[in-house]
């Protein structure tokens, strides 16, 4: 964030450079994601070692979800929405690898069995929607993945509220 002279708070715009660069770092490759957004394509990101993928298969839960963090003022990373297979992707730290378990959600990281990681197709950041996938987070080189902790907290309100008739 940033003071104008007359002392008012303005948020920088974000960075779609970081954001483009931190994504990419994911890949073994980065040079090919930057490759394939510059033809505006969507990019196939690794998960598991800068990040994992948490794929809520409700969009209107995931938005809930999403409202919730923002509004317990938790520090939110990455979003994507997914119009192709109707969902809400948010990119979370790897802490989650191992104990993830919460219902209409799967995990997209690195199986502990493989070392191949599984990878997410993903717009380069600031591109407008693009095969269905849009952000509503932007990674910006700044954000970091939401806790999967505060995300579980989230999603288990956001359905606790949608089952009793609040959005």
């Amino acid at each position: 964030m940033m003071y104008t002279r007359r002392g008012r708070l303005r948020v920088a715009a974000p960075n779609f450079n970081l954001g483009a660069t931190w994504l990419a770092s994911a890949n073994r490759q980065p040079a090919w994601a930057m490759d394939q957004w510059k033809a505006g394509r969507l990019a196939d990101i690794e998960t598991g070692d800068l990040f994992n993928v948490v794929r809520v298969s409700d969009v209107q839960t995931g938005r809930a979800a999403l409202a919730d963090l923002w509004q317990a003022d938790v520090p939110v990373g990455p979003v994507l929405h997914n119009r192709a297979d109707q969902c809400i992707e948010f990119l979370v730290t790897t802490r989650a690898a191992t104990q993830w378990d919460m219902p209409q959600t799967r995990l997209i990281g690195r199986p502990a069995y493989e070392r191949d990681p599984l990878s997410v197709a993903m717009p380069a950041p600031g591109m407008q929607r693009l095969g269905g996938r849009s952000w509503l987070v932007l990674p910006d080189g700044e954000r970091r993945p939401t806790d999967p902790a505060d995300l579980a907290v989230a999603l288990r309100r956001a359905g606790a509220r949608l089952r009793h008739g609040h959005p």
